[in-house]
């Protein structure tokens, strides 16, 4: 190609690119066709002489977000980056990343169901503005009141200006008859009554250790023990799973909180984890089918696919 068709290309490279020009407009300037138009932009592309870079938006990795949703079939799916290795800053990071898709998917009318769940937590703070929704709490208390379910269902109830539906019981109860007369009681009846209509659910997702999972802090060293040997990987709503994200019904009779059934047929159900120590649970609540998006960090994200 001679230097006036390389300039010519350049030219009209430049006209559709830069300038904003339709294809259509370009052929008539220069007496082509549009299909000759269409051509040399393609060639422009390929030979590298126009090179578009698209720029991340924010701390989301546009690159291993596509890759989770493709892989994992998700309905959304974020990887985010921090500005640092600092484990409190990753966790801020999928928060606000969770915030900011919350505020952006609820719609007036929506029923947000909500997990307990310490990361779950730091999404309140950067919650600024929600339609009208109201708020069900999804499973009982669990650690300080600060980091558990129902004191994020007032916050976000707050924000949203909709009713909400706390459910004042602990996590996981010593039997299971503790479980069925706390089920039998007229407010607790109430807020899992709502559990059907709620349309998005915000779950975590907890791996079975110390420190990781608000479930496995809620138990004794024995049962902790009883339920590893058994193959225990993950949780999310108290719900157990091993690490191909079968069910393991070791706390059923004990938990309180949403019917696995009814959570399967929430239309939208986002887990949120950070953490590299959660890279497995997480692997092991995605192949479980029990949420349908994820916000997450991008160690996570690069460890699920991996």
């Amino acid at each position: 190609m001679g230097p006036d068709e390389l300039f010519q290309r350049a030219v009209i490279a430049r006209r559709y690119y830069l300038e904003g020009r339709t294809r259509i407009q370009i052929a008539e300037e220069f007496g082509l066709s549009r299909f000759k138009v269409a051509r040399m932009l393609d060639e422009a592309l390929e030979s590298g002489m126009v090179e578009i870079k698209i720029h991340n938006p924010g701390a989301v990795d546009v690159e291993l977000s596509t890759a989770l949703q493709r892989q994992y079939g998700l309905e959304h799916a974020y990887a985010v980056s921090a500005d640092s290795t600092n484990a409190a800053d990753h966790v801020d990071a999928v928060a606000k990343a969770m915030a900011e898709l919350l505020q952006s998917i609820l719609r007036d009318g929506d029923v947000v169901g909500v997990d307990c769940g310490r990361t779950l937590t730091h999404i309140a703070p950067y919650l600024t503005s929600l339609p009208r929704c109201d708020v069900v709490q999804l499973t009982g208390m669990a650690g300080p009141i600060s980091s558990n379910g129902t004191d994020l269902v007032r916050r976000i109830s707050e924000v949203s200006g909709g009713d909400s539906w706390p459910l004042y019981a602990p996590l996981v109860v010593t039997d299971a008859r503790t479980a069925r007369s706390l089920g039998d009681t007229p407010q607790i009846r109430e807020t899992t009554a709502r559990h059907s209509s709620v349309s998005c659910a915000i779950v975590s997702v907890g791996a079975w250790t110390e420190g990781a999972s608000q479930v496995y802090d809620s138990l004794t060293a024995d049962e902790t023990a009883a339920l590893d040997a058994a193959g225990v990987c993950a949780e999310t709503c108290a719900l157990l799973l091993d690490a191909d994200g079968q069910r393991i019904p070791g706390l059923d009779e004990r938990r309180m909180g949403i019917d696995e059934a009814v959570l399967r047929a929430i239309p939208t159900r986002i887990a949120i984890a950070a953490g590299k120590e959660k890279a497995a649970a997480t692997q092991a609540v995605l192949n479980s089918g029990l949420v349908s998006s994820l916000v997450t960090d991008i160690d996570i994200a690069t460890a699920v696919l991996n």
